[in-house]
């Protein structure tokens, strides 16, 4: 075995590992793609529950890293919809108006403004002028480790979604 070989062995190795470690925190629910089997009636079912086991992992993940007052809202989807746009406007240094998240999310402003006021109470958003960006408070322990959980998550979704494609076909 020559080195290049061993480093790719071991490459693979580590993002299994990884994979193992970042699925394995949110419990066996998580874990047991391999051995399920969808039913045939559902068009790339094994695609979309990759893609639904990724969703729910980050969603659970969100509300593990912000607590269970992010998550108890009866519309947490909403919430954390609107929570995501606002940080994401936030890191392109480009405040979001109520009017432009209603747009983006195909949400009622009324909805918008509501869960805008409920992060504002928690002390994750603050109003700058007429629009709103998320506080320091996003800062959470431990950022680096949470932040590879993802990484490692989608990596292996996207792994898994790949090896169901198979070889590139010849156009």
């Amino acid at each position: 075995m020559n080195v290049r070989e061993w480093t790719e062995a071991d490459r693979r190795a580590d993002v299994a590992e990884a994979a193992r470690a970042a699925w394995g925190a949110l419990g066996t629910d998580f874990v047991m793609v391999d051995e399920t089997e969808p039913p045939a009636r559902i068009r790339l079912a094994r695609e979309r529950m990759l893609l639904c086991r990724l969703y729910l992992g980050l969603i659970q993940t969100l509300n593990e890293d912000y607590g269970a007052a992010f998550a108890s809202h009866g519309d947490s989807a909403s919430f954390r919809a609107v929570g995501i746009y606002v940080f994401l406007r936030t890191v392109i240094c480009s405040p979001a108006h109520p009017s432009a998240i209603a747009r983006a999310l195909k949400l009622p402003r009324v909805m918008v403004l509501r869960r805008l006021q409920e992060m504002m109470k928690q002390g994750y958003v603050e109003r700058v002028g007429n629009a709103y960006r998320v506080t320091d408070k996003v800062n959470i322990p431990e950022l680096q480790d949470r932040l590879q959980r993802r990484i490692d998550m989608i990596t292996d979704t996207a792994s898994r979604l790949a090896a169901l494609k198979g070889p590139p076909r010849n156009a």
